[in-house]
């Protein structure tokens, strides 16, 4: 179906485009809908106290050491293990939007890639979703992959593992800036009829208000 038999679908059934962006422009859509001075603050707040965390923790296993050769294996293997974590993080975090975009009814829930901004996606084809819907949808990963990576840095483990952990959660705290920005988005709608929908065909995003 192509992008003008898509839209005809919806305008015959009584919804009107509010908004829409194409999947190779979400950052620019994005950056024009950044979240509210607040939300933005408290994120680079838990961002600067993470980047806090693991100097500390870098400081201490420098000392730990006690020379240059042992600390600098450390700090390498770290950093190997972080970039594997990271690899592996891609994949779970879609994993995840797919989930729950089968428990919320979705039947083609797809993946894919936006190489040119590095950002990969799991998006829902024809699928509608409204605010409450897409917000369990875009903090599921958030919620449940923060959770386990806090947890994994209480058990006891050697200061670089706990270095490398600490990376990974600050990756996907990053990662999920995107998620974060797009719900920010939808939020200026939650007191409206308008829902989101991914025309995956044509690499499209629509928001859609339902007109009475």
């Amino acid at each position: 179906m192509d992008k003008n038999s898509f839209l005809a679908f919806y305008e015959e059934a009584g919804y009107r485009v509010v908004d829409s962006f194409t999947y190779s422009d979400i950052k620019l859509f994005l950056m024009r809908n950044r979240p509210k001075t607040a939300h933005r603050v408290l994120y680079f707040a838990i961002m600067l106290l993470l980047l806090f965390f693991i100097g500390f923790m870098i400081g201490s296993m420098w000392k730990q050491t006690g020379e240059a050769g042992q600390f600098w294996l450390a700090i390498g293997g770290s950093i190997i293990f972080a970039l594997v974590g990271c690899v592996i993080l891609i994949p779970v975090h879609e994993f995840i939007h797919w989930l729950v975009y089968r428990n919320e009814g979705a039947a083609d829930v797809r993946f894919g890639a936006i190489w040119r901004s590095f950002a990969f996606y799991a998006a829902a084809h024809n699928f509608l979703a409204d605010y409450k819907t897409f917000k369990r949808i875009a903090l599921a990963p958030l919620y449940l992959l923060s959770a386990l990576l806090c947890l994994l840095l209480l058990f006891p483990m050697p200061l670089w593992s706990k270095v490398a952990v600490a990376l990974v959660l600050l990756f996907h705290l990053s990662s999920c800036s995107g998620d974060l920005m797009m719900l920010s988005y939808m939020s200026r709608y939650k007191h409206r009829c308008v829902f989101t929908v991914d025309d995956v065909d044509n690499r499209f995003t629509y928001f859609l208000e339902k007109q009475s």
